[in-house]
């Protein structure tokens, strides 16, 4: 009585899932089994591109990930192109035209991209925020610090040591 090969049983690739890298066998004592490697996906991750570019894009760090080392060591000598660099590669990033030095685009952009634009935005809502509340309250202390000194009747005299006094072009020259 001869038996029958036993057939690996590999799930369907939407199953497949990072401990399920290895095939799965239907184990018999006799037959003999090849295992099926399920390879990962080759090219650079889209969230690791997009947070390099976000958090370390003038220094070139996007660059140096994505295989491009010469022209990381450019942005990074030139600090992101003036930051005029950083801006065109972020942008490149979220709209899904960065790739990679081999021409790979990257993995999973369709999945986050609304993930970084939400990011985006959320940043610069509160960099406007932080740079309004500053200037308002820049602007605050320096109208108090004038309200009081002229409040005080000596003007700004308070404010240059030694006084405001008529000085003569010849004094001027003496100091």
């Amino acid at each position: 009585m001869q038996e029958e090969p036993v057939q690996p049983v590999v799930p369907p690739a939407s199953q497949v899932t990072a401990p399920a890298l290895q095939a799965q066998t239907v184990a018999s004592p006799t037959a003999s089994l090849t295992p099926i490697a399920v390879l990962p996906p080759t090219g650079r991750h889209f969230l690791a591109v997009f947070f390099f570019s976000f958090v370390w894009g003038i220094f070139g760090a996007d660059r140096f990930y994505l295989g491009k080392i010469w022209t990381g060591l450019l942005k990074l000598v030139t600090v992101g192109g003036f930051g005029i660099w950083v801006l065109v590669d972020l942008s490149q990033i979220m709209s899904g035209a960065m790739r990679d030095k081999q021409g790979r685009p990257m993995l999973e952009y369709d999945r986050y991209k609304k993930f970084a634009q939400r990011t985006v935005m959320i940043f610069t809502i509160i960099v406007i925020v932080m740079v309004v509340a500053t200037g308002v309250s820049l602007y605050y202390a320096i109208t108090g610090i004038m309200n009081q000194y002229m409040q005080s009747g000596s003007g700004l005299n308070n404010l240059i040591p030694g006084g405001v006094q008529n000085l003569n072009i010849n004094q001027l020259m003496n100091l």
